[in-house]
């Protein structure tokens, strides 16, 4: 089964996000959105985010002025619905 997690919220530490992916079966994948596109934009998290596929909501990111310094794919809403409907279940954090 492959699930889109979504990530609304900015992580404390790069540990702590760890530790919320811990949960994830390999194969799925992150959509970051609301707050938590900022951590595509702190090469801190780098390590932590790396072995998944990374998706960033493109207006949050404009929004807040930021530029994703992680390999990431970029999406608008229509996007963002599009990837909902391409995985077997959405799970949000």
């Amino acid at each position: 089964m492959t699930v889109l997690h979504t990530l609304s919220r900015l992580a404390g530490s790069p540990a702590a996000l760890a530790d919320t992916l811990a949960y994830l079966a390999p194969g799925s994948a992150l959509m970051l959105y609301q707050d938590a596109v900022a951590m595509a934009a702190q090469p801190r998290f780098a390590e932590v985010l790396a072995p998944y596929s990374l998706f960033l909501l493109e207006p949050d990111l404009q929004a807040r002025g930021l530029t994703a310094v992680l390999p990431a794919t970029t999406v608008d809403y229509p996007g963002f619905v599009a990837l909902t409907l391409q995985y077997d279940n959405v799970q949000a954090w």
